[in-house]
């Protein structure tokens, strides 16, 4: 009863609170000025745009051509909404003058109002919702609008800029893939806020794995101190310890991995730790004995391995120190070039490796994928002629129809596109991924595709050809739009459907 009785004084103390400044508002306080929700918008959205556009010529892991993309993608866009924010603000007069007109109480608002709170009343607090424990994940995971959400965060951050509201707001910048806006809201978080969060210093890392080696490390190593058993902080500090050639420091890191509790018997670092267990005495070799014979051999086992940047590294010591027509030196490094968008400087290096009667089969496939590229088909079919010869039909997967392409094209017919599926999508993938996953996807210097539980996941196989992962280029600059959906569909639907 008195529980009853404390609900109603409190409802009817609510219901004066809100109803009196909506009956009388000359008695209420001024509120403060009203701004229009849409300008608001529109104004944060500008803001990203420009910053976005700036910050541009600062990404150096970007092909000079993928930002020029961007630029224009960004200019049009902040173009329409420049045009939106200016016939907002032609209109803004007229909504002033009605919001300026004098409005009578709004009695069935009140009336809704005055039933709410009896209904509140009577029902007491049996229906009142529970709040449970709430994060930032779950405003990305549920239906609402994630810009509206990273508004709220940083309004939040702005209010009160205390450790926990920097860090959700630098979360949220990175579930939104702003990589500027994450990197210096983690900053402030740590510099200002003295937060001490080893997800933050290990997501800084990230940042800056593509631009400054040792500050990425760093950062890793502050997140190991607060974490020791953060396995993926263990990974990548081992990975970087590999790309820098210090095999000892790499083969602690991913050891410390295995022996951590859901770590061990790792399939992925436990081929890590092989391999390193492979390339470290060859590099021994090198640095103690940098002869061609020694720099070939460390080369060639990390070409196998996958590691093409360190491998054409190895490679490029050998054709400036040793001798410069080297054909599997210049193949190789012509093939990077090609992968990385460089096509005429691949093309040069390629050409010249195919002068020798030892150049690979894999460097004439690339030489003809890269003359089709620039739309040299006579000398693309030659290419791929001749790797043919040296593959055997049986292995030359799609080549053939490669061939009968550049063949339609010469005579002045441009094969009709398909949709984007198999057979389109296979064409893609011959002339740009067969070279390192295999004509039929079963593996190569890349990964195996066939059969493979990954290469089904639609989200994962885009993001990899979109924007590259590990050593794999990114190809959206160099892809149509109908050829990433084609070779998309064709990897999730068709190669990963195959038999082990």
């Amino acid at each position: 009863m008195l529980t009853t009785l404390l609900i109603a004084l409190l409802a009817i103390a609510l219901f004066a609170y809100v109803a009196l400044p909506l009956v009388l508002p000359r008695g209420a306080d001024p509120l403060p000025p009203e701004r229009d929700p849409v300008t608001s918008d529109l104004e944060e959205e500008k803001a990203a745009l420009f910053r976005a556009i700036k910050e541009l010529d600062l990404r150096e892991d970007l092909s000079a051509e993928r930002r020029e993309q961007l630029r224009a993608r960004y200019e049009a866009k902040a173009a329409k909404v420049l045009r939106a924010l200016d016939e907002r603000a032609a209109k803004e007069p007229v909504r002033r003058a009605a919001r300026r007109k004098r409005r009578r109480p709004p009695y069935g608002a009140l009336a809704l109002l005055a039933v709410t709170v009896l209904i509140a009343t009577s029902l007491g607090a049996y229906v009142l919702p529970r709040v449970g424990d709430a994060s930032v994940t779950a405003f990305f995971e549920g239906d609402l609008d994630a810009g509206r959400q990273l508004r709220e965060l940083r309004r939040a951050a702005q209010r009160e800029p205390s450790a926990e509201n920097l860090l959700a707001l630098a979360d949220g910048y990175w579930e939104l893939g702003d990589a500027a806006g994450a990197e210096e809201t983690y900053l402030r978080a740590i510099d200002e806020a003295n937060a001490r969060s080893p997800l933050a210093y290990r997501r800084l890392g990230y940042l800056n794995l593509q631009r400054d080696l040792d500050a990425a490390l760093a950062y890793l190593q502050e997140a190991r101190e607060l974490a020791p058993d953060d396995l993926d902080t263990l990974y990548a500090i081992g990975e970087i310890h590999f790309a820098r050639g210090e095999f000892e420091a790499a083969k602690e890191a991913w050891q410390a991995f295995l022996e951590t509790p859901g770590g061990a018997a790792d399939p992925q670092v436990t081929a890590r730790l092989e391999l390193v267990d492979r390339l470290a005495p060859l590099a021994e070799r090198v640095q103690e004995n940098p002869s061609e014979e020694n720099l070939l051999a460390l080369a060639d086992a990390l070409w196998q391995a996958g590691e093409r940047q360190r491998a054409v590294e190895a490679y490029f010591q050998v054709l400036t120190q040793h001798d410069p027509n080297d054909p599997t030196a210049l193949g190789r490094t012509g093939q990077l070039m090609f992968l990385s968008g460089r096509t005429e400087d691949a093309i040069l290096l390629m050409e010249r490796a195919a002068r020798s009667d030892e150049v690979g089969a894999q460097t004439l496939l690339f030489l003809g994928n890269a003359y089709f590229s620039a739309q040299r088909y006579e000398e693309a079919i030659s290419a791929w002629e001749r790797h043919i010869a040296l593959v055997g039909e049986e292995q030359a997967g799609r080549v053939p129809s490669l061939i009968e392409d550049a063949r339609a094209r010469l005579s002045g017919v441009t094969p009709v596109a398909e949709e984007p599926g198999e057979a389109d999508g296979a064409t893609v993938f011959a002339r740009n991924c067969a070279g390192c996953h295999g004509h039929s996807g079963e593996g190569g210097a890349g990964p195996r595709l066939a059969g493979s539980g990954r290469a089904a996941d639609e989200r994962n196989v885009r993001s990899a050809v979109e924007f590259g992962r590990g050593m794999m280029p990114a190809f959206g600059a160099l892809l149509s739009d109908a050829e990433l959906e084609a070779v998309v569909r064709y990897v999730t639907e068709t190669l990963s459907q195959t038999g082990e």
